[in-house]
């Protein structure tokens, strides 16, 4: 932790705040907030999924409750001034925000063009500005990506582009949701080095909204924690927080870092299962290619009735490509899909998703209706099942997933750990043969993280195969295998123990050891 320089001095005040949604308007999502944000200080903000940290964070820079329908009460203040008083806009530029969706932040098509959007917008003359974009992608790792179209990069790559674009505004506090979450581990242990580097420059403050404490532990200076009734529990260093705290923190559903945790998730919890010899699914000679560059190159791979596949490796590598072709969304250029022993682009549409369920690394990408409950028994209705029978499995997932209060709530409005439960509940309704997820547990505490990966095992116990794309090592070591891509071809293919002794391969595909590994090791 770095040492802290005397007399802090509070560049936001927050006082008595408390904010709600009108659609729950008799339930407020944070209730009565009194803290401060100190300059040059980096805190991370810690609670459970759906606790309002992000509603939180655009609350802060004035975007909410404007923005949305809701209400707040309370007072913010940004260097002694109410935040009511600023101009419209004019907040934004002194508390930069990248959002836990980068693409929802993104105006223009190239990654050039949206960075001199940004430095337009702050009447940099134009002789300037390509030399900014340059020396801006340089220092976030992105260099030589500046005609690069931003829908066609990865989910770590975009987030790079957003904080460059917000870096750009030279803001007094930067805010950043979950900002590693669609990172590789060796670009998200990179990102967090790039943002103890620049926060030192200009006295920046940062406030850092992270599930994940471990790789931030040693540059934060305070924790605050907001618990699942809306109110600030704790507001503490880090080191006392975690030795001090566990009983709360345990019940708050919040992963403790290593350091301090007396067992790794998931490995030690789950039952191993044999899986069989049946393969549910076969890639043969694929490869795909995007505007004429190859993503994924003569993949041969295949996944067994009952086992759990963990396909890992570095941004870009084409694990979500691979993912959409094996769930029939994306066409290959060459090679075949196989489904159960018949080619997948034989099958009938409404017959493959009855037995094939996918979740999207977005979850807003498979929202269709408007309310929770009728995005669960959307699939229901076209299955065939009375309304009876809708009722029931609909009450029994929401039961599962933390979503029962929800139930009317638009699917849109939730918060990213709630919209990610909700896009997993809804391929589990007629729990078919095979699940693939790309990210599945992004934005879920600790809490609910292991309740996923414990419905998930027991699936998998009844011979449903489990496909996930993942960077968190911990999961991948508690896989059956693990298949690492290293720029669009199978690098390693074998159980999780295999892998973990094959140092090379880790550090050239921008992975880490699993926590019990490196904990063992004192890294």
């Amino acid at each position: 932790m770095k040492r802290l320089n005397g007399r802090q001095q509070p560049v936001l005040d927050v006082r008595n705040f408390s904010f709600s949604y009108d659609e729950i308007i008799e339930q407020p999502l944070f209730n009565r907030l009194n803290f401060t944000l100190n300059q040059n200080e980096i805190t991370l903000l810690m609670g459970a999924s759906g606790a309002g940290k992000s509603s939180l964070a655009l609350c802060l820079n004035g975007l909410y409750p404007e923005a949305v329908e809701g209400t707040a009460s309370g007072d913010i203040f940004f260097q002694g001034k109410n935040i009511q008083e600023f101009e419209r806009g004019e907040l934004t530029k002194e508390i930069g925000i990248v959002f836990q969706d980068p693409e929802s932040q993104f105006c223009m098509i190239t990654v050039e063009d949206e960075l001199a959007f940004t430095l337009e917008n702050r009447k940099i003359p134009a002789s300037a500005i390509r030399k900014k974009i340059m020396e801006m992608l340089k220092a976030v790792g992105m260099e030589g990506f500046e005609r690069h179209k931003i829908h066609e990069l990865s989910g770590g790559e975009k987030q790079k582009i957003a904080l460059a674009a917000v870096l750009l505004l030279e803001p007094k506090i930067l805010i950043l949701d979950e900002p590693t979450a669609n990172m590789d581990p060796l670009s998200s242990l990179e990102f967090i080095r790039l943002v103890e580097e620049i926060q030192n420059v200009p006295q920046m403050s940062v406030l850092i909204i992270e599930h994940q404490a471990r790789d931030w532990f040693e540059m934060i200076d305070r924790i605050l924690l907001i618990g699942r009734d809306g109110h600030l529990l704790a507001d503490d260093v880090p080191k006392h927080l975690f030795t001090k705290q566990k009983r709360l923190l345990k019940r708050e559903g919040v992963f403790l870092p290593g350091e301090f945790s007396e067992v790794p998730a998931f490995r030690e919890s789950r039952t191993q299962t044999s899986p069989s010899a049946e393969y549910v699914l076969s890639v043969r000679g694929l490869s795909f290619s995007r505007r004429k560059q190859e993503v994924l190159k003569n993949v041969n791979m295949d996944v067994r009735c009952g086992e759990f596949v963990v396909i890992a490796g570095e941004n870009g590598a084409g694990k979500s490509t691979l993912i959409q072709v094996m769930a029939g969304l994306l066409s290959p250029d060459a090679g075949e899909v196989f489904f159960s022993g018949r080619l997948l682009k034989k099958w009938k549409e409404n017959e493959l998703r009855k037995r094939m369920g996918f979740v999207f690394q977005n979850p807003e990408h498979q929202f269709i209706t408007d309310t929770v409950y009728e995005e669960l028994t959307f699939g229901m209705k076209r299955n065939g099942l009375s309304e009876q029978e809708m009722e029931t499995a609909a009450g029994e997932l929401m039961e599962q997933f933390h979503l029962k209060e929800l139930a009317s709530c638009n699917p849109f409005a939730l918060s990213g750990g709630q919209k990610r439960r909700l896009s997993v509940a809804t391929v589990l309704d007629a729990t078919p043969d095979i699940l693939l997820f790309d990210e599945p547990t992004f934005g879920q505490d600790a809490a609910t993280t292991m309740e996923l990966m414990d419905y998930i095992m027991a699936l998998q116990s009844k011979r449903k195969a489990i496909v996930f794309v993942t960077h968190d090592m911990d999961i991948a070591d508690a896989a059956d295998r693990v298949v690492v891509f290293k720029e669009g071809e199978v690098a390693f293919d074998g159980i999780p123990d295999s892998l973990w002794q094959k140092e090379e391969l880790i550090r050239r595909a921008r992975l880490r050891l699993p926590t019990r590994l490196r904990k063992k090791e004192g890294g």
